[in-house]
């Protein structure tokens, strides 16, 4: 029987085409069309995976866990943050950080200033809970990811996106099935292209109006120029 990885597609090696592909393939025919042979950088992936597991941690409600896991992590993230701010990432008290936190993307008299949920930016009506969010969801799961029950959260906030290509790339460093592969790389450029970036820098904005503290300004300019930077992240990752 004839090997059917021989009848797919090679992966473009430039990745305009890629993100081209990705956009005129959709999640399905990308999947059975094309073979996974890119070559990624297994510690590159790891490295990646913990950063967007510390940004993730950013935009979390900071309860006494998330607030103690922030203080803990920071340090070692010096050479990250170095080179995407300006300024220290300095940490509040974790009374000032709850309040500011729940001021800015919870609760606010006249209207929260900075949603957390992507739909609220690409979305005409900006209202959350669009189809976008179900598709996103759809794309989690077909990806061996779900939002915990006891998590009251919609799959498109901030946190939760950053969590998932979090898992994505540590998927990466865990799984040689090349099937697998390629669904991790359709979501990992996905989440980013459709729902992350088109949040800035209309999210970056409000938050550097309304902030009263100077932590979640710092966070949001972290991960503006990170995203900005992305593709090139992705190409040195995947050699492409």
């Amino acid at each position: 029987m004839p090997d059917k990885t021989q009848e797919r597609t090679l992966l473009p090696e430039n990745f305009s085409k890629l993100y081209e592909a990705i956009e005129s393939y959709g999640f399905e025919n990308f999947i059975s069309e094309f073979t996974f042979s890119y070559n990624p950088d297994i510690q590159a992936c790891e490295s990646l995976s913990s950063v967007f597991m510390f940004l993730s941690a950013l935009f979390r409600y900071p309860n006494e866990d998330i607030y103690n896991t922030i203080r803990e992590i920071t340090p070692t993230f010096k050479d990250f943050l170095e080179e995407y701010s300006d300024s220290n990432l300095e940490l509040p008290s974790k009374d000032e950080m709850e309040t500011e936190y729940v001021k800015l993307f919870v609760a606010n008299i006249g209207g929260v200033p900075a949603p957390l949920y992507s739909s609220v930016y690409t979305d005409s009506e900006k209202l959350v809970q669009r189809d976008s969010t179900v598709k996103l969801k759809n794309l989690m799961e077909s990806t061996g990811f779900a939002v915990e029950s006891e998590i009251k959260e919609l799959e498109d906030n901030l946190y939760i996106m950053l969590e998932y290509l979090s898992h994505l790339f540590l998927s990466f460093s865990e799984d040689t099935n090349e099937i697998e592969k390629l669904k991790y790389l359709y979501a990992a450029i996905n989440v980013i292209k459709k729902y992350i970036q088109p949040m800035f820098p209309e999210f970056y904005n409000k938050i550097t109006e309304h902030a009263g503290i100077s932590f979640y300004k710092e966070s949001a300019t972290i991960l503006y120029n990170f995203i900005d930077d992305i593709d090139n992240i992705y190409k040195e990752v995947f050699d492409i």
